[in-house]
């Protein structure tokens, strides 16, 4: 797992939905192989990214619960 901190994350979240949306638009005007794939590129990096915020956000969470634990 790479390690991005929240800010990096969120950053490549957005640069990777922005590029969806353009390999998406490729796909739909132009419903190539060469489309096809790359539009599922970006799927997957999307993906990669939100599980990789999920489990900060997990990791978090459980933090705080054990915090709370504590007191």
């Amino acid at each position: 797992m790479e390690d991005f901190d929240k800010d990096d994350i969120h950053d490549e979240l957005s640069k990777a939905y922005v590029e969806y949306f353009q390999m998406n638009d490729w796909w739909e005007r132009k419903r190539s192989i060469r489309a096809y794939y790359a539009v599922q590129k970006t799927v997957r990096r999307i993906r990669r990214l939100a599980k990789l915020r999920n489990q900060q956000i997990k990791a978090q969470h459980d933090a705080k619960k054990e915090a709370r634990k504590g007191n």
